[in-house]
């Protein structure tokens, strides 16, 4: 038997939810189109589109480039080594998380695809409940008072 501290036990993967979701977004678009957005790369649609999506990179990398510097695996199944608190994790306990469900949306909005929009808090829901509450569990439970201490002040997403 494993000790509980040695990985997440996840209901959600991270990069698959991530690519599921604008996949699912593409179909629903494709069956039933709500014809809500404006069309395809117009106006002010496409401008917080893209800066939606560069503000998702910007969040992703970050995120991940703090992981780097602190020589601690990025991959939910693999055990974490140390906690991070640099970079992104100042402000947000989960910029990689934030920055998918912002890319949802700004995916949405340069593509006019209306399902993407509907499907972002869904894909914010299914990160919170199958990503973020098991993986804070399994901090709180390897790392001990550091963890709690960390969560007591910062911001789980915004």
């Amino acid at each position: 038997m494993t000790d509980q501290t040695e990985t997440v036990n996840l209901r959600v993967y991270p990069p698959l939810a991530s690519v599921i979701a604008p996949a699912v977004a593409l179909l629903l678009e494709w069956l039933m189109p709500l014809g809500v957005l404006p069309p395809l790369f117009s106006g002010w649609a496409l401008a917080v589109g893209v800066a939606l999506m560069a503000l998702s990179f910007v969040l992703a990398a970050a995120g991940a480039r703090a992981f780097k510097a602190a020589s601690t695996n990025i991959d939910p199944h693999k055990p974490a080594l140390v906690l991070v608190e640099t970079g992104p994790y100042r402000f947000t306990r989960n910029p990689m998380y934030l920055g998918m469900v912002v890319l949802q949306a700004g995916l949405a909005l340069t593509f006019s695809l209306d399902w993407g929009l509907v499907i972002a808090p869904v894909l914010w829901a299914a990160l919170h409940f199958g990503t973020v509450l098991p993986e804070e569990a399994y901090l709180s439970a390897r790392f001990g008072q550091p963890y709690r201490d960390y969560l007591a002040r910062s911001r789980r997403w915004v």
